[in-house]
């Protein structure tokens, strides 16, 4: 695994997809972003002492592109399993792939595809207490526990439990997640540019990992969409 350091970067992502040439599981860490972008286009907030990093992952042809799709959910379980061994704490897995700790965002992922490589972009607040726009809705490691951490060793803990998960089967990670699901039995609306495609109750992740949706009595199935829990 090849990896690549700056204290400072316009995008871990941008970073990778403009190399002319990319192997797996090249890796690239920043201290701090400069244009930082989620999932949607959304801002990402990219403060010192977050771990902020990319890597590269190799489309294997011989998959069924369904099995890609599930991707999200595989990085973010991977995320939640590496930080229960680094700190064993009550997160919980937000669909598709946000962790969650005491209600309030502790990372975020965004994955792209560009050639035959999938730039898997990943941000979680670890020794940082200043979330920006986010300060009443994100959390931190250290603002949960004072404790300081390494973070090379937080992102190459998470780059081995997600290549631990690639070899497992679908209906063991489906399991896992289901575990920690954040959005189960609650109320919720869901968002796609700008629209409501409705309101009502989740109802778990669908074997082909799409959220299941309880709506006016009518069970919907969604891959898209932005999640705004209601109070």
């Amino acid at each position: 695994m090849r990896v690549f350091k700056f204290e400072e970067i316009d995008s871990t992502n941008k970073y990778l997809k403009s190399r002319k040439e990319l192997k797996n599981y090249d890796c690239v860490i920043a201290q701090t972003q400069t244009a930082g972008v989620g999932r949607r286009g959304n801002i990402w907030v990219s403060n010192m002492g977050m771990a902020l990093f990319s890597f590269a992952l190799q489309e294997d042809r011989s998959k069924e592109i369904e099995e890609y799709k599930r991707l999200p959910l595989i990085v973010g379980i991977s995320i939640l399993s590496a930080l229960k061994k680094i700190e064993d704490l009550d997160y919980k897995f937000k669909w598709t792939n946000d962790i969650y700790l005491e209600d309030k965002k502790l990372s975020g992922v965004l994955v792209e595809k560009i050639d035959d490589f999938f730039i898997i972009g990943i941000g979680i607040n670890i020794n940082n207490l200043d979330f920006g726009y986010a300060q009443e809705s994100a959390i931190s490691l250290k603002k949960v526990t004072n404790r300081h951490y390494i973070i090379d060793d937080v992102i190459y803990c998470i780059i081995n439990e997600f290549k631990l998960y690639l070899e497992k089967e679908w209906t063991e990670i489906l399991k896992e997640i289901e575990h920690y699901d954040y959005l189960l039995n609650r109320q919720i609306e869901i968002i796609n540019d700008g629209k409501s495609l409705g309101v009502g109750i989740a109802t778990g992740i669908d074997r082909d990992g799409k959220l299941s949706v309880n709506i006016a009595g009518e069970s919907l199935k969604f891959d898209i969409g932005e999640i705004h829990i209601k109070k």
